[in-house]
C-alpha cells in the first residue's frame, strides 16, 4: 500500500448512507499501550477497534501492529453525514452528530464519552464501522486526525506482523508510561501550546483510542485522547464539583468575618 495520503477510499452513497468503501486487503495498522505480542487472544476482541492507514501515526500511540481487511468494508462517512443517517439516529446521537462530528459544520469536537456512544450506535445498528478524514477541529489548535472504527475486528482484518522491532518495545512502553504520568499529574489540555516541547507531541485522535478502546473509563471520565499528548476532552464533572466547594468554603469564611466584625463592634 503506498503512504497514507490523508484521504481515505473511494466513497459511495449505499441505501442513502455516506460510506467510505475500504477493499478487501486493504493495509490498516494499530498502535496498541496494553499487548506487544500480535497473537495475543485479546488484542483485537471488543465491540469495534481503531485503527489508521498511517503506520507513523499509529506508532505514536504504542506498539504498532499490521493488519489486512478479509473483506471489503462499508463504513459510514462521518466527516459528511447523510440526512438519512441523522434523522434515523434517537435525539441523543443527533445532538452528538452535531456538536461532535459536524453534521452542519463540518467541524470536529471531540468528547470521548460521546465518541464512544456514537461508536456504540454504529455498530448496535448493524454497520460494519466509521470513518472520517482529517477534520478541522472547533475546540482545539490542531485539526482531528483521521480515524476508522471497525465493528467487531476480529472478523474484518486479518493478523499480519508486528512492526515495532523488538528492541523498541521497552523504550515505547518507557514513553506511553511516561505521557500516562504527565496526564495523570497535570490533566488533558484543551489548547495545545505550541512551544518547543510540544512539537513532537502527536495531534489529537479524536476518537482513535489505539490503547484501550471502550474499557478506558477512570471514575466515569475518559481519558482516551490525552492519554499520549492528544486533546480529547474530558469530563468537567469533577472541575463543577471543585468550583462548587470553594464557592461555599468562601461564602463560609466571609459569614465568620461578618460574625467576628459584629462582636468587635458591639464591644
Amino acid at each position: 500500500m503506498a503512504a497514507f495520503s490523508n484521504d481515505f477510499f473511494e466513497k459511495r452513497e449505499v441505501g442513502g448512507i455516506n460510506m467510505y468503501i475500504i477493499p478487501a486487503g486493504t493495509t490498516l495498522y494499530r498502535g496498541d499501550s496494553n499487548f506487544t505480542d500480535i497473537t495475543h487472544p485479546e488484542l483485537l476482541k471488543g465491540d469495534y477497534k481503531f485503527f489508521t492507514p498511517d503506520a507513523e501515526y499509529a506508532d505514536k500511540y504504542g506498539i504498532v501492529f499490521e493488519f489486512k481487511t478479509k473483506n471489503e468494508l462499508q463504513l459510514v462517512a462521518m466527516d459528511d453525514i447523510s440526512e438519512q443517517f441523522f434523522t434515523g439516529a434517537p435525539e441523543e446521537i443527533q445532538d452528538i452528530l452535531e456538536d461532535n462530528y459536524g453534521y452542519s459544520s463540518h467541524k470536529r469536537d471531540s468528547v470521548e464519552e460521546k465518541d464512544y456512544k456514537v461508536s456504540q450506535y454504529v455498530c448496535k445498528q448493524g454497520y460494519q464501522g466509521y470513518a472520517a478524514n482529517t477534520m478541522e477541529s472547533t475546540g482545539f489548535d490542531d485539526a482531528l486526525n483521521a480515524e476508522i472504527i471497525i465493528c467487531n475486528a476480529e472478523e474484518h482484518v486479518e493478523r499480519i506482523q508486528r512492526t515495532t522491532h523488538e528492541n523498541k518495545i521497552q523504550s515505547k512502553l518507557d514513553e506511553l508510561r511516561m505521557r500516562r504520568t504527565e496526564r495523570d499529574r497535570v490533566g488533558p489540555r484543551k489548547k495545545a501550546r505550541r512551544d518547543t516541547d510540544d512539537q513532537d507531541k502527536p495531534t489529537s485522535m479524536g476518537a482513535l483510542n489505539f490503547g484501550d478502546d471502550e474499557d478506558d473509563e477512570k471514575d466515569g471520565s475518559f481519558v482516551r485522547g490525552s492519554l499520549f499528548g492528544g486533546k480529547t476532552k474530558k469530563s468537567t464533572k469533577t472541575k463543577k464539583s471543585k468550583k462548587k466547594q470553594t464557592k461555599k468554603k468562601k461564602a463560609k469564611t466571609q459569614k465568620k468575618r461578618k460574625s467576628k466584625k459584629s462582636k468587635t463592634n458591639k464591644k
